[in-house]
């Protein structure tokens, strides 16, 4: 096999597996599995599994950030939970919450 050829199956196979489908199984009740699939609204399954094995890798890394650059990214990251849950909480605490946001 020659080098460009062997290139050639390298890059390919480096892309085959970069965009693999990963299977598994789901383990919980018909009601929470039913309120998840409601939860996501017209998001597929897999697209919303996807972003929670994400988040868990991302999770993992932040409390196991040891240098400058992992600690960074774990300040970011925490950044933007701390923007989701402030979100959250202006949503349901209604205009009362956004107001106290605001002045913050």
């Amino acid at each position: 096999m020659g080098k460009r050829a062997r290139l050639r199956a390298e890059r390919a196979g480096g892309e085959a597996r970069a965009q693999r489908d990963r299977m598994a199984r789901v383990q919980v009740s018909d009601e929470v599995w039913r309120a998840f699939r409601a939860s996501l609204g017209v998001t597929p399954v897999s697209v919303a599994l996807g972003e929670l094995v994400r988040r868990e890798v991302g999770r993992h890394e932040r409390r196991t950030a040891n240098d400058e650059q992992g600690v960074r990214l774990a300040v970011e990251d925490a950044r933007a939970v701390a923007e989701e849950l402030r979100e959250m909480i202006v949503r349901l605490d209604g205009p009362a919450s956004a107001q106290g946001a605001a002045g913050s």
